[in-house]
């Protein structure tokens, strides 16, 4: 439950919303706290590429004037929230994390974020994101390092690393995020909340680039079960201008009041590895007391096989050559500016075969098939969310890392190499936090459900939060 108005900035979305609307507290008071906390532990993690502080102060003093008209402000009146820096924003700039788009302002909303606000949230500002979302890791030229908040020497992830860290910092209880292969979802393991990227379509995206062949989803985190899926619940239903979402139905997604007792003949099957050779002791630990508190409840739990075909290469085509189709054309006109990281990636997409960007629809439509086919037999898909704990904040993209004291590989193959299949198949996905290693690194769980069964992610992150509850702790405070 809520505590003193001095702790408004730990208040969970759900409980400022009630206390809001039951004019307990104002919600300028609430946008003002969080304010404050953003500005008392924003220089620590660097979550915000943009506070609107003023903008934000306007929104929550017309939900005050609402209530106080006697009228209905919204389901999440008052909540303060975030958006990523590569999702558009009326009023608000919106660079993609790059100098190329500085002082850029749109003039309307992307339709998720205009949901939250017509729900009655507050839009804080914009998180970083490393330039365009080019990686796993969140550092841009523009906005420098983004830092982990339980570890300052650590990176939150990426690419939605400032969303991440800002919910789990206090600076703002729900967060707008995207996923194109794993963004919400690796930087929510990196920093201990929960990170969610939906069945494609749940959550209209009618600003991606490419509508049709579309595997970037926007999607949302927050610290408690009920929080994400308020977020998700509002943001989600049809939209005409993007074609995954016209004949999606709104979703009313709430925790299941039978949160373990839901967990009895639950069929889960777990991959511990996607082509990785290696997962960090002290993560594979936590995950196995996770599987094993899954099977306590009643869960039957069966090993995926190893030599399964998750057509990586066909993931990695279709990747470069979406960001070689957006972005080419800023090697020529502003190279210099660009991460050297982008400039890399853009280059090996230039270099691509040609074959192999063509036969990559066809792969990844055969990994639908395969990925569908197990879940003839299963409800879940359950791996790590990343295989080690989060590396240091200047790790490079393609610098290769540790784990268990032996080199194990660039980071892509080797340490976020679970999430990425699931935008290429459409599969919905959440990370939830399982805990802590000895160093006090976070650690999450991936769970994979069939298409539109968000539901079922959600009673199991509630379970979760019920047997292994985390939303008690936060950074700097032990």
């Amino acid at each position: 439950m809520a505590g003193s108005s001095d702790d408004i900035w730990r208040w969970s979305a759900t409980e400022v919303a009630a206390a809001v609307r039951a004019r307990r507290v104002s919600a300028v008071d609430v946008t003002t706290a969080v304010l404050s906390r953003i500005e008392a532990a924003g220089t620590q993690v660097n979550a915000y590429a943009t506070v609107d502080a003023d903008g934000a102060l306007r929104a929550a003093g017309a939900v005050d004037t609402t209530l106080a008209a006697g009228a209905d402000p919204g389901p999440l009146a008052g909540v303060p929230f975030s958006v990523k820096d590569l999702v558009p924003t009326a009023g608000v700039e919106t660079a993609y994390g790059s100098h190329v788009f500085a002082g850029n302002v749109p003039a309307r909303d992307a339709e998720a974020v205009a949901r939250l606000r017509r729900a009655g949230a507050v839009l804080l500002g914009k998180t970083t994101t490393p330039e365009f979302g080019h990686k796993a890791l969140t550092n841009s030229p523009r906005h420098g390092f983004t830092r982990n908040p339980w570890d300052p020497s650590r990176s939150p992830g990426g690419s939605s690393g400032g969303a991440t860290a800002a919910v789990a910092m206090g600076m703002g209880p729900l967060a707008v995020t995207t996923d194109g292969s794993g963004s919400s979802r690796i930087p929510a393991g990196a920093c201990g909340v929960l990170g969610l990227k939906p069945t494609i379509g749940r959550i209209p995206n009618e600003t991606a680039v490419e509508l049709f062949s579309g595997f970037i989803n926007i999607g949302v985190a927050a610290r408690t079960v009920a929080d994400l899926a308020a977020g998700l619940s509002e943001m989600s239903g049809p939209w005409a201008a993007d074609p995954w979402s016209i004949a999606v139905p709104r979703a009313a997604l709430v925790p299941s009041g039978a949160k373990l007792s839901g967990l009895s003949g639950l069929r889960v099957l777990v991959f511990r590895r996607m082509g990785n050779r290696l997962v960090d002791r002290d993560v594979e630990r936590l995950l196995d007391g996770h599987l094993a508190m899954l099977e306590k409840a009643g869960a039957v739990l069966a090993d995926g096989p190893d030599d399964f075909d998750w057509a990586k290469p066909a993931q990695f085509a279709t990747m470069r050559a979406y960001q070689r189709a957006r972005l080419d054309r800023f090697l020529e006109s502003d190279r210099d500016r660009l991460d050297p990281s982008l400039v890399a990636a853009l280059e090996e997409g230039r270099r691509q075969d040609l074959l192999d960007v063509q036969a990559a629809p066809a792969g990844r439509s055969a990994l639908f098939l395969r990925v569908q086919a197990l879940f003839e037999a299963h409800d879940l898909i359950v791996t790590p969310t990343v295989s080690a704990p989060p590396p240091p904040f200047d790790q490079g993209q393609d610098e290769p890392m540790h784990i268990n004291g032996e080199l194990a590989g660039p980071i892509r193959a080797n340490w976020y190499g679970y999430t990425g299949t699931f935008n290429h198949t459409g599969h919905p996905a959440i990370s939830v936090p399982m805990g802590f290693t000895p160093d006090g690194l976070p650690a999450g769980l991936h769970a994979v459900g069939r298409w539109y069964d968000e539901q079922r992610l959600i009673d199991l992150a509630a379970a979760f939060e019920t047997l292994a509850p985390w939303a008690g702790r936060w950074p700097g405070e032990g």
